[in-house]
């Protein structure tokens, strides 16, 4: 790491943060890209490939996601990198399976197989979705900063949402206006509640959004995480920053109410900046602010933090031949207690063929955090794989959760204890989720930008949130263009981030 001022210190690379930054470099700032809570996605645990969270691009035709892939030169890359798979994804619930294709007319036969009571009707309502979901692009066409913060800001916002359809029925109940219920309400909502477990009434745009993203617009890159934050590590590199994985931000410098400088932990010199870019939510920011240095906006937003989930996953590693034939790579699965989200299972085939990593998640409510220390959660979340797949504890060898502290527990008997220092990963930190709170726009705002603290910026999940990916990428878009216009000698990027993206 050369020097010892950047203009932008990344401090966590999860898509927004890592996007925005890389937005930052094309333009001539100096960006600094360090590990927060862990740069690498993918782990090695007795002799299996495992994830810590699983990863999916949503909404890849968004112009969110569009533009910046067109700022980064990044379309041929993805298109290489990108898995094709006949299957979209299926929803298993108590009484229906259904199976999501890339072809619209087969998702909807097999619906109208399952669900005959809409038959007639369902193809008007996958039409109405769509249009939907094509509102919501026009309103992300439009270059907004996501949550309006600032006088221009909110201008730009309201005018806009003039063109909202729901603008005056922001709690309108989507499922109800196409009038789903039941079965087929949990089977179209499953990706959507997995992901924001307090959210069940999600904004009509962006439940519209949401499935039509899962339907139709959704890619898998091969090495997941890993792959699209080398791509894009790659990019910055090539822009002139530099891209410190190893190192950690211990200490966040604040003076006078404006960033200063970030210590970086095993480094004795503390490195110089005017803006720090971070996927950390405030209560974790907390952490690396002098508490004599919160100003009074910093400290209400680390003193309501609200409602909100901790992230979860188990992995498990089995033998390939006991898969069902016909099992997609992504299985929705009703929740396995009250409360809790649905569970996602990612079926991953590891380099030798005989075996295959199961990775589960689901959304905990903070309230039930109890479940994930006492180990209940993980029981009940194998449970409900036995249910799935027959005969899983005959082929099931490697069991492990970096979520949860238990450790790895190894099956086969021919590995011991302590015979690799891979076998006992260490426990990462929860993942946050917290549903989106402002339901007088598009539906995705959580918490602003601005921290309060003047250079100190969110970009990713906890300032938009319920569409994955694509909301970090509308929130990376928003942070570039806050930073740009806070160095009048960049005002280039401003008038270039202001080029529309045609749809």
């Amino acid at each position: 790491m050369g020097g010892n001022y950047y203009d932008v210190v990344v401090v966590g690379a999860s898509p927004g943060p890592l996007c925005a930054g890389a937005l930052l470099a094309k333009r001539g700032f100096r960006v600094l890209i360090t590990g927060q809570n862990g740069y690498r996605n993918r782990y090695e645990c007795a002799g299996y490939e495992f994830v810590k969270r699983p990863f999916l691009i949503n909404g890849a035709s968004s112009p969110a996601v569009s533009r910046i892939i067109e700022e980064l030169s990044l379309g041929q890359l993805f298109s290489h990198a990108e898995i094709q798979s006949l299957i979209k994804y299926q929803v298993v619930l108590p009484k229906h399976r259904v199976s999501v294709f890339g072809d619209r007319q087969k998702t909807l036969a097999e619906l109208e197989r399952e669900f005959s009571k809409y038959t007639g009707s369902l193809h008007s309502i996958l039409a109405n979705i769509e249009s939907y979901s094509t509102d919501f692009k026009k309103l992300v066409h439009n270059d907004l900063v996501i949550p309006a913060d600032n006088f221009f800001e909110r201008r730009d916002f309201s005018r806009a949402v003039v063109q909202h359809p729901f603008l005056n029925h922001p709690r309108l109940d989507l499922w109800e206006r196409l009038g789903i219920s039941g079965a087929l309400r949990e089977c179209l909502s499953a990706p959507m509640q997995h992901q924001t477990a307090l959210a069940p009434l999600l904004p009509p745009l962006v439940a519209a959004r949401g499935l039509a993203a899962w339907f139709t617009d959704t890619r898998y890159i091969r090495n997941g995480l890993d792959g699209f934050r080398r791509l894009v590590s790659e990019r910055i590199v090539e822009y002139g920053g530099d891209v410190q994985p190893d190192y950690v931000a211990g200490h966040i410098g604040v003076s006078r109410g404006r960033v200063e400088r970030v210590q970086l932990r095993g480094r004795t010199e503390s490195v110089a900046t005017r803006v720090v870019l971070t996927d950390l939510y405030p209560s974790q920011l907390a952490q690396l602010v002098d508490p004599g240095e919160w100003t009074g906006q910093f400290r209400a937003q680390v003193e309501d933090q609200g409602a909100f989930a901790y992230g979860y996953a188990l992995n498990l590693g089995v033998l390939t031949e006991v898969i069902p034939v016909g099992m997609a790579d992504t299985v929705f699965v009703a929740p396995g207690y009250p409360g809790g989200s649905a569970l996602r299972i990612e079926v991953s085939r590891q380099p030798d063929a005989s075996r295959t990593a199961l990775n589960i998640s689901c959304a905990v409510p903070a309230a039930l955090v109890n479940r994930i220390d006492s180990g209940a959660l993980r029981d009940t979340i194998l449970d409900k794989a036995r249910e799935l797949i027959p005969y899983l504890d005959q082929y099931l060898e490697v069991i492990h959760s970096p979520f949860d502290g238990f450790g790895a527990i190894d099956l086969t008997g021919s590995r011991t204890p302590g015979a690799s220092d891979a076998l006992h990963p260490d426990q990462v930190p929860r993942w946050i989720i917290q549903p989106p709170v402002c339901f007088s726009g598009i539906g995705i705002e959580n918490i602003p930008h601005r921290t309060g603290i003047k250079g100190l910026l969110m970009a990713g999940e906890q300032v938009n949130t319920a569409l994955g990916v694509e909301s970090e990428l509308i929130s990376a878009w928003g942070a570039a263009k806050i930073v740009a216009r806070m160095d009048p000698t960049r005002q280039r990027l401003v008038r270039a981030m202001r080029a529309k993206i045609e749809m």
